[in-house]
């Protein structure tokens, strides 16, 4: 039973959450000018809503039409000082849009600094106390290259230099690409659900055979989604964000009920791994469509982040090869481990896609 804990804690640790992804996000342009910057920011309407203290459901035009204090709200939570010290921080008409149909209020924020613009530091001081998991996705642009940041609680601040060394974007979009994979439940739990039955065959016919089993599962996992995020990260193809996140929830679902089936069959993992890994791989690029591949390295950026992605994945199979193994000496295995947890992963999963279908 001992060497089934470490099995049972992630499975336990998976249960209570509600979410796939993170919190709420928005997107921040940021382009230097001759006595300052200019700042474009873009919210969720929701966001906007509960800062202000109006209901969360509160239609966008009710939130647009707080036009002075949406300003006054974004003046005081943003700000950008230089070398001369604090700049003035004006901002324009809120305007209101739709992304990918979500409705989401843009606001252009003019900082004008000191005699002495040199060295200059923004800093997004909205939403991250109401919201622990918010994150600010900046993009710094210049004539010809741009940056890429993620702002998150306790990390606010941003110091707009020079365009960055080639080998600090790949590293940068390298930890993006591990966090990615790290904090989203979704893509962990169908990996989860991949692999769960691989202690049966560890126990049938040894530890090596699971390893390689489980190695063509991520392969096949890696092809899949590999090719959709490359396609979808560079525009080739663009599908809806509701579609892709109620997708993966589906796969998961279908997933953990054939391990509820048939536990002991694997043969079609693989398949599985590749086909769902497709819809997945356009749940990956979402991080980068909000980044934003620099123009300088997009392609190697591209590449770090899907690296970063692989060496989470590995890591976290690597992980639970071998207490997957020992549990499955365990005569509550299959039915405690495998079943059991393929249930709890299916009903979190099925009402991930309840929630991301219907609502």
């Amino acid at each position: 039973m001992r060497h089934a804990l470490p099995v049972i804690v992630v499975l336990l640790s998976l249960a209570p959450l509600a979410h796939a992804h993170r919190g709420s996000a928005k997107l921040v342009t940021v382009e230097r000018t001759s006595d300052g910057a200019v700042v474009d920011v873009e919210l969720e309407s929701v966001d906007v809503a509960v800062s202000l203290g109006m209901d969360e459901d509160a239609p966008p035009e009710e939130v647009l039409a707080r036009d002075a204090a949406i300003r006054a709200w974004l003046e005081r939570g943003f700000s950008v000082r230089g070398a001369g010290g604090a700049c003035s921080l004006h901002a324009e008409a809120p305007e209101g849009i739709e992304v990918d149909g979500q409705p989401r209020v843009r606001v252009r924020l003019v900082a004008e600094c000191p005699s002495e613009a040199s060295g200059l530091v923004l800093e997004d001081g909205t939403i991250f106390g109401d919201d622990a998991q918010h994150e600010a996705f900046v993009r710094v642009r210049w004539a010809e290259q741009s940056d890429a940041h993620v702002l998150r609680a306790g990390r606010q601040s941003l110091r707009l230099s020079e365009p960055p060394a080639v080998s600090s974007l790949l590293a940068r979009f390298l930890w993006e690409g591990v966090r990615h994979l790290a904090t989203g439940y979704d893509h962990v739990l169908f990996l989860l659900s991949l692999i769960l039955t691989a202690g049966g065959m560890a126990r049938r016919e040894g530890l090596r055979a699971a390893a390689k089993d489980v190695a063509w599962i991520v392969t096949a996992f890696t092809l899949g989604h590999s090719v959709t995020l490359i396609a979808a990260a560079l525009g080739w193809v663009v599908l809806p964000s509701r579609l892709v996140e109620s997708v993966i929830a589906g796969s998961i679902v279908v997933v953990a009920l054939l391990n509820l089936a048939r536990p002991e069959k694997r043969a079609s993992m693989p398949w599985l791994a590749f086909a769902f890994g497709l819809v997945h791989g356009f749940g990956f690029s979402g991080v980068l469509a909000e980044l934003g591949l620099p123009a300088q390295a997009r392609v190697l950026s591209l590449v770090a982040f899907n690296v970063g992605i692989e060496l989470a994945q590995l890591a976290f199979v690597a992980a639970l090869l071998v207490p997957l193994e020992r549990a499955a000496r365990w005569t509550g295995y299959e039915r405690w481990i495998v079943q059991g947890g393929s249930g709890v992963i299916a009903t979190l999963a099925g009402f991930w896609l309840l929630e991301r279908s219907l609502f």
